[in-house]
């Protein structure tokens, strides 16, 4: 079946349309909170990290530590592994940008009024107005910083999606309905082709995280990306710099017992610089 991703504004409504169309559909549905419960079982420290990340923006120096660059590792990980089980609408934590170009996900994002947010908001909770405000605004300047520090992406260019709805202008039975078109036609989309895309990007992906989440490894770079989209009888390249002569072979024989029979390219090369943050495992 075909994928859902949703960009959704906070108090924006989208969790109660999402929610329908799992229902209508049979479809599973992942959020943010999800995704943190489930990278808690790669061990506590990124559970902590995760509730640490959904309450503040990461700062500089926060950002370019490596726990941070693993930790994003992972949740890209989790996000592929959702896709790969069909039927499934992620919503949030830019699985939007993630799966870009894998042709049977629909992408879209669910806006609304101010006015209509600040009621949604104020209706969850004892607040005023002006409060629930600031709220809304808070929280959209970190989603959109955060969607641009990791993809390098404005959370919010209508360029992104296949559809943008309105929550204020449009009722939520309306964008249920297009939203299920919208998917029946990525159906038809579901080839063996558009699998090939998703499964080596996913692969690719349980191996950046493996090698980032290892304390094993001091690395100051790294990438792994497919050597052609889609195409696995090409495999994978691995590039990056690491700080300890030996990770070069090391971190080749972990890759090589991810993938598996894919074929591999590496261009991992030693420097004597360490990598900038540091790797906290307490």
């Amino acid at each position: 079946m075909a994928i859902l991703t949703i960009s959704r504004q906070f108090g924006g409504g989208a969790r109660a349309i999402a929610l329908q169309v799992a229902r209508d559909l049979g479809y599973e549905y992942v959020d943010r909170s999800t995704m943190f419960k489930d990278i808690s079982s790669e061990g506590p420290r990124w559970g902590t990290y995760a509730k640490d990340f959904d309450e503040h923006y990461p700062n500089v120096w926060e950002r370019n530590d490596w726990s941070f660059k693993a930790f994003v590792a992972l949740i890209q990980n989790l996000m592929y592994g959702y896709a790969q089980r069909d039927k499934v609408i992620i919503a949030g934590t830019g699985a939007t940008f993630l799966l870009k170009g894998v042709p049977h996900v629909l992408r879209v994002r669910i806006e609304s009024s101010m006015e209509d947010r600040i009621n949604r908001v104020q209706g969850d909770q004892v607040i005023n107005e002006s409060t629930a405000r600031w709220i809304i605004d808070k929280v959209d300047a970190d989603m959109s910083r955060s969607m641009y520090v990791i993809y390098g992406k404005e959370w919010d260019d209508p360029k992104e999606f296949d559809s943008v709805f309105n929550s204020s202008t449009q009722t939520q039975d309306e964008i249920v309905e297009e939203i299920k078109k919208g998917l029946a036609a990525k159906e038809a989309l579901r080839t063996k082709e558009a699998l090939d895309i998703l499964n080596l990007r996913a692969i690719a992906s349980k191996v950046k995280a493996a090698i980032l989440t290892d304390p094993s490894f001091t690395v100051s770079y790294l990438d792994v990306s497919p050597k052609e989209e889609g195409m696995p009888r090409y495999g994978l390249i691995v590039r990056g710099f690491v700080h300890e002569m030996d990770d070069t072979q090391s971190i080749k024989e972990k890759v090589r017992s991810i993938a598996g029979d894919l074929p591999l390219e590496f261009d991992v090369q030693y420097q004597m610089l360490p990598r900038f943050g540091h790797f906290d495992f307490r």
